[in-house]
């Protein structure tokens, strides 16, 4: 058995950065998933070793991991059914991505990182709709949690889902609002 750290996982991934060799790391990271005991979760493991499938372009062996990520059930971050609904957009398989999107959205997920990386992946596959939906309601968690009143690191996510709102909001040509004033206090600050 193998114990792992965050700041293991961290510094393979910014070695691959380097690199740019994210088979490699998708390998290691997968036979490391295998392994681990103590320090991050299995799942956890699992989901970066997806992650670096996608980035090499092998989505089948990146939805292979976030379903054994997601079959693991530990901790991780976000919510692998997001990453998993990606690789299947990019193998095809479109029903299949969108009911993982509506199961997320039944589950009403308090993370506001669920939502962002959903609103990412809907505007990567040209659903401005949808990332305008998943946006603001990501921005809406963020902002329920501020009032309160904990500022926890939810308040990181704001200015990207406050941008992926904007950029939709502009593509479906609808006015200015609340939100865009959010979002340039918080550029201005």
């Amino acid at each position: 058995m193998t114990h792992v750290t965050e700041d293991d996982l961290d510094d393979l991934e910014f070695d691959t950065l380097r690199t740019g060799d994210h088979t490699s790391a998708a390998e290691r990271l997968a036979t490391l998933a295998e392994t681990v005991s103590g320090g991050v979760s299995r799942a956890k493991v699992l989901l970066r070793a997806g992650e670096q499938w996608q980035h090499a372009g092998d989505h089948a062996k990146a939805a292979v991991l976030y379903r054994q990520a997601i079959e693991d059930g530990g901790e991780t971050y976000g919510d692998p059914r997001a990453y998993l609904a990606d690789a299947l957009f990019e193998l095809g398989r479109k029903d299949e991505a969108q009911s993982l999107v509506e199961e997320i959205r039944a589950d009403v997920p308090g993370d506001p990182e669920v939502y962002r990386t959903v609103a990412e992946v809907l505007y990567e596959q040209g659903d401005v709709s949808g990332t305008y939906e998943w946006a603001t309601a990501g921005a809406d968690v963020v902002l329920a949690i501020r009032d309160r009143g904990d500022r926890s690191s939810a308040e990181d996510s704001l200015e990207a889902l406050l941008r992926l709102r904007y950029r939709a909001r502009v593509d479906l040509g609808q006015p200015e609002d609340d939100y865009d004033t959010l979002l340039d206090d918080l550029l201005k600050n």
